[in-house]
């Protein structure tokens, strides 16, 4: 039923995290870059982002077919479970730039086609639409549902002669159309601003933003209801001030005939339900929706964008995006991807096949698009709301994966290192240290786009990468701290964390558990590893010492702290590594209870594919057999044979995924989901078997495996579907669902590995990490006996060693001595950790024995 009450705003929820298309303009180094954004799903362009990539103002754009007696359909896919009445697809348009075509049809004997191409305008902040539509006795019309400034409840729009505008309104008001005598009725009429007014019935503030008289004489007023104070605001710009959106929408031919109203309301109820044009709105407020009838087949629309809520100057800005002939604009958009892809180096791995060559292009696109422009290196996760069609998007929030991830940056540098784009590398690792890092060293677990916190875990394989980036930059292309915009203070802060808070940690590279996990543990071996080759370079030796200690003393306890012995009556290959032990101690039988669901479990019972970055960064080989006996393991307990190869899920009991008493329904936050295969573990897999003699698979086999895995747009997922019985959303056995897609670093592994394959080994690993870990002749460290004593807020080490150099190191001070007979007093506030690391030999090949201790 519409409703009459436009206070009463309805549900908006965003749309599914699966897209088959994602574009912006490939102009990062311009100093005046184009500030959109666009995603494709089925039958619609979604979430389009301005200012930034993270700020989604357009929740779809899509297409009405009417006949004009009765017949209405649209062409968005509103609702999987739900029978289509229209063929929808979305197919890449090039293979040298993010261009895509999306058709519609009937699936009925109706006889219409509408064909839509897209692309973001390189100079104006506009999204151009080309609309070819066919189809005698039938009308078109483009549906327009802003989300403006990141929320739906909002919005202030106006349907005029020279198109369609939208504002949004501070969260503060609350905004709706009221007759005198109390009825909620949108009408539009040529109107004045009023000023404040006060229900003094319900003792809340107003204010009567416009007044009108209808048709029937009555008087209505558009009143916004002030809340108490205003709620905080989610997206500032740099001078803190609110991000409000104006947007105005434009067609070449201009529209015969527009309407806006409230979502739900009659208008829009009569014109989507039934194709109904015999009402109006000129004017409508809250949660909004906007359409214009296209006045030819061959069309042309804009959506044009400004700041501060100016639609006039958005409208604006998409008329005069319009005045360029659309193929112009698309070839000055294809030009800027060109230009981009001209620097980008082929392996030979993809270079003969033209499906995987295509696809290894896109998914480097994919990567640069993700980036934000306005702050280099802040590529986000994923341009995607996972499951968005069950999240809701009434109020500001921070929705989806529109965020900075330190472990996905990561991945992301290792793409673009090995695609040769070095100053995107560079961009990821300087937008860490300068934007996500903290004073103590510590990295959130990720951010806003400007380095805020959004969620403050603790993750230590986010926090010890960067330093491997750091490291790969200087070794492999000389780039160091003369060069960079960090220095060897920010290595050293993040060192120094690890050094005094791991290898346990508050989440796992899953962000669901803590304790000690193989990944986290490989990531920060890796990392002190690499950090202490940049402070021999910076002449810090006591740090070198200090963090090679440490990783030598952790690498040798890997399988002590992660590795059961015992096993259980599931698993026969032991020892074997598990996801994650409470207390070091993978023996012991711990019950674990999945934070997301997925059911309580012996610790020994869940297996994950982490112990493999142990291979990947150089830290243990391929024929380790603790590794092979977890490769088994693994294989046996969460790999699924797919219709395009082998994939894994992430661990065994994921309960992140769609819902499994109804299958295929959206994961929500209700924790009662299944976890799905995910696409980059069959790159991860590839890379390792790259390390073995006697490979399971063939690396080339996996990196078809992954291209099969993306969709017609040749965006690479998440997750992939993971059986072949029927479902009512019509999910298909390897193919994406509605997770998040693309993920940037799944589209990062499918180029990591096709680079890695033309190396015959993992491109990704540090050669300073191998060289000391896999030769296996790493010397016997010296002795080191000593007592660790507190007294206030100092420790007082006593004892000796053998060593030629002996370091002692707390989070507040560090005093390095020769070997001998010890007795030393360092500052450490209650329960500090006290590491002492006895060295001999010449750095960086020093032999090392350490002790730790929390006192």
């Amino acid at each position: 039923m519409p409703s009459n009450d436009p206070r009463v705003e309805p549900t908006t929820h965003w749309t599914v995290g699966e897209k088959y298309g994602f574009g912006t303009v490939c102009d990062h180094e311009s100093t005046d870059p184009s500030r959109v954004w666009y995603t494709l799903t089925e039958g619609a362009v979604t979430e389009v982002r301005f200012p930034r990539i993270d700020v989604m103002n357009v929740r779809t754009v899509d297409f009405l077919v009417t006949d004009g007696d009765g017949y209405a359909v649209r062409t968005f896919r509103e609702r999987r479970d739900r029978e289509a009445a229209v063929d929808r697809t979305t197919t890449a348009a090039s293979d040298d730039a993010l261009l895509f075509r999306q058709t519609a049809e009937p699936t009925d004997d109706r006889d219409w086609e509408l064909t839509v191409d897209h692309v973001a305008h390189p100079e104006a902040d506009a999204l151009v639409v080309d609309i070819e539509f066919e189809g005698d006795g039938y009308d078109c019309y483009v549906v327009v549902d802003p989300v403006l400034s990141c929320h739906a409840n909002h919005d202030i729009a106006r349907a005029t002669g020279d198109g369609l505008l939208a504002r949004h309104e501070p969260p503060a008001a609350s905004s709706a159309f009221e007759s005198d005598d109390g009825d909620g009725v949108n009408v539009g009429l040529d109107i004045a601003r009023e000023g404040p007014a006060t229900n003094a019935e319900a003792d809340v503030e107003t204010t009567v933003l416009e007044r009108s008289t209808a048709e029937d004489g009555r008087q209505y007023s558009l009143v916004a209801h002030h809340d108490e104070g205003e709620p905080e605001r989610v997206f500032r710009d740099d001078d803190g001030r609110p991000i409000d959106v104006g947007l105005g929408v434009a067609s070449a031919d201009g529209f015969d005939w527009t309407t806006v109203d409230h979502r739900e309301g009659s208008v829009e109820t009569a014109l989507l339900g039934e194709g109904d044009a015999s009402q109006r709105r000129e004017r409508a407020a809250g949660n909004v929706v906007m359409a214009g009838r296209l006045a030819s087949g061959d069309a042309t629309v804009a959506l044009g964008f400004a700041e501060g809520a100016d639609d006039e100057a958005a409208l604006a800005t998409a008329q005069r995006a319009l005045e360029t002939p659309v193929e112009d604009i698309r070839t000055a958009y294809v030009d800027s991807w060109r230009s981009y892809l001209d620097g980008v180096a082929v392996p030979d791995s993809v270079a003969d096949d033209d499906d995987l060559l295509a696809q290894y292009r896109t998914a480097v696109m994919v990567m640069k698009a993700a980036d934000s422009k306005r702050y280099p290196g802040a590529g986000i996760a994923s341009p995607s709301v996972p499951w968005g069609d069950a999240v809701e998007a009434n109020e500001p929030a921070d929705y989806g994966y529109n965020y900075v991830w330190g472990r996905d940056l990561y991945h992301t540098f290792t793409g673009f290192e090995a695609v040769g784009d070095i100053e995107s590398a560079i961009d990821a690792t300087e937008y860490i240290y300068a934007r996500q890092q903290r004073a103590d060293g510590f990295l959130p677990q990720n951010t806003f786009l400007d380095g805020r916190t959004r969620w403050g875990g603790e993750q230590l394989d986010e926090i010890a990468v960067p330093q491997v980036m750091a490291q790969q930059l200087w070794e492999r292309h000389d780039y160091g701290f003369e060069e960079a915009g960090y220095d060897y203070e920010h290595v050293r802060r993040s060192s120094a964390y690890i050094v005094h808070n791991g290898p346990d940690s508050q989440q796992e590279r899953w962000e669901e558990e803590a304790g000690y996990s193989p990944s986290t543990t490989a990531a920060q071996i890796a990392g002190l590893v690499c950090a202490a080759d940049l402070a021999l370079a910076a002449g810090e030796r006591a740090d070198a010492i200090t963090y090679l200690g440490v990783a030598d003393h952790w690498a040798d306890r890997l399988e002590d702290w992660h590795a059961t012995e015992t096993g259980t009556d599931r698993h026969e290959h032991t020892p074997y590594y598990v996801r994650v032990t409470d207390e070091a101690n993978p023996d012991d039988g711990e019950l674990r209870t999945h934070t997301n669901g997925g059911g309580t479990l012996d610790e020994r019972d869940i297996i994950d594919g982490g112990f493999l970055e142990l291979v990947r960064l150089g830290i243990r080989p391929a024929d380790d057999e603790t590794i092979r006996n977890s490769v088994a393991e693994y294989d046996d307990d969460i790999m699924v044979e797919t219709p395009h190869g082998p994939a894994w899920y992430r661990y065994t009991g994921d309960g992140y995924g769609e819902k499994p008493f109804r299958a295929g329904a959206p994961w929500q936050p209700d924790m009662t989901g299944r976890g799905r295969l995910w696409a980059f573990l069959s790159g991860e897999r590839g890379e390792y078997e790259l390390r073995r003699d006697d490979p399971t698979f063939e690396p080339t086999a996996l990196l078809e495996t992954m291209a099969g895995f993306g969709n017609d747009g040749r965006m690479l997922p998440e997750q992939v579907w993971d059986h072949d019985e029927g479902n009512a959303f019509d999910w298909a056995f390897g193919e994406g669902t509605s997770s998040a897609t693309p993920l940037s670093w799944t589209n990062a592994q499918f180029v990591r590995l096709a680079w890695s394959i033309d190396a015959g080994e993992p491109v990704e690993t540090p050669a300073v990490v191998a060289d000391r870990y896999l030769d296996g002749d790493r010397p016997v460290g010296p002795d080191l006996d000593v007592t660790i004593e507190r007294t206030g807020e100092t420790v007082t080490v006593t004892g000796e060693s053998d060593g030629e150099d002996v370091v002692v190191t707390t989070e507040h001070e560090t005093v390095h001595v020769e070997g001998g007979g010890l007795d030393l007093t360092v500052a450490a506030p209650a329960d500090s950790r006290v590491t002492v690391v006895a060295a001999t030999g010449n750095l960086p090949d020093v032999a090392t024995t350490t002790r730790q201790e929390s006192v």
